[in-house]
């Protein structure tokens, strides 16, 4: 009877340590995992950052944990399965979609780094010493390119340049040359003022009562060309300088950049990518700066300089005509 009765009594210890071991299996399996880490930023001294929103996000729901002052956070009783972490905090650059797995009763470190947002003093301060000289050139790029549009939309005719020939035209079939140069004063521009150079040395000729030669009245409008086009073209030889200087600048940060990060290399290894990333991103942020520069300054350069070709060109083309009209005007009388 004794041994029967320790025989019981053993079976309900086993029963109960089996029961015990099972209802902590299942409150392990109810309490799901926990998700922690620790947030830095991502400068050399890796400094906590603390009031980060940390996001771990499934199909299933989303839980929510924010950093302590020493860039700590911790979310416990996140069921099984695969969820994304993310997050955020102002000032700094978001980052999402780290993936973690958790399981029930696991204990998941997840450390993040997050990159402060640049301002527009920081984000030159990349730039190194080659900010002073692309910033000189964008500064001139952007003073001539404004100039030379003032100039060009002032020096257009106020008059269409098919009505202005055909007034000249007709104003010179009535043989009124007073008449031509006043719709050249009125019409303003390269080719009126260079027509009225030469529409005043025929004037000239009528008053003395002289003949003039076809040579003559191209002098006179060659003169006069001579003020009109550099006119024109002033101030783009700059424009091409910069648009040529602007690049070798970047390169020249490319260069000294590449020198930083190989000298980082060559000191502290290539353990750590941090110390490689302040020569790496001037490196390739002056290269980019060189660029957006150099980029606008030659496609205005090219613009203007196809406007100076064209007005050249139709400086020639309708002074030649008038030209041989003056003449037949004048061997006819």
């Amino acid at each position: 009877m004794t041994r029967l009765s320790l025989m019981l009594m053993l079976v309900a210890c086993v029963g109960m340590l089996a029961g015990i071991a099972f209802a902590q299996d299942a409150d392990v399996a109810a309490s799901g995992g926990t998700v922690r880490g620790q947030i830095v930023d991502t400068t050399t001294a890796q400094n906590p950052i603390e009031g980060v929103q940390v996001k771990i996000v499934s199909a299933a729901g989303e839980y929510d944990a924010v950093t302590d002052v020493n860039g700590d956070y911790e979310r416990s009783g996140i069921p099984a399965g695969r969820y994304l972490v993310s997050i955020y905090r102002e000032g700094y650059g978001d980052r999402t979609g780290k993936p973690v797995t958790v399981v029930n009763g696991g204990d998941h470190f997840v450390p993040l780094k997050m990159t402060k947002k640049d301002n527009i003093v920081t984000f030159f301060q990349k730039f190194g010493f080659v900010f002073w000289p692309l910033a000189l050139c964008s500064i001139t790029a952007l003073t001539f390119i404004i100039e030379r549009l003032f100039t060009f939309v002032r020096s257009r005719s106020r008059i269409g340049t098919e009505q202005f020939i055909a007034s000249i035209a007709d104003s010179l079939r009535k043989e009124n040359i007073m008449e031509a140069v006043s719709t050249c004063e009125e019409a303003g521009g390269p080719l009126a003022n260079v027509l009225k150079a030469g529409l005043l040395r025929y004037s000239q000729s009528q008053i003395e009562e002289r003949d003039i030669s076809k040579e003559e009245i191209q002098e006179a409008i060659e003169e006069a060309s001579l003020l009109e086009i550099p006119e024109l073209e002033r101030n783009l030889p700059v424009l091409g300088t910069v648009a040529v200087v602007s690049p070798l600048f970047g390169l020249l940060g490319t260069v000294t950049g590449m020198i930083s990060a190989f000298t980082t290399i060559a000191l502290e290894g290539t353990g750590d990518p941090q110390q490689l990333a302040g020569g790496i991103s001037q490196a390739l942020l002056t290269t980019a700066g060189g660029l957006t520069i150099a980029i606008p300054c030659l496609i205005f350069f090219q613009l203007f300089d196809s406007w100076v070709n064209r007005h050249m060109v139709e400086i020639s083309q309708v002074s030649t005509e008038i030209i041989n009209q003056l003449v037949v005007s004048e061997t006819n009388a």
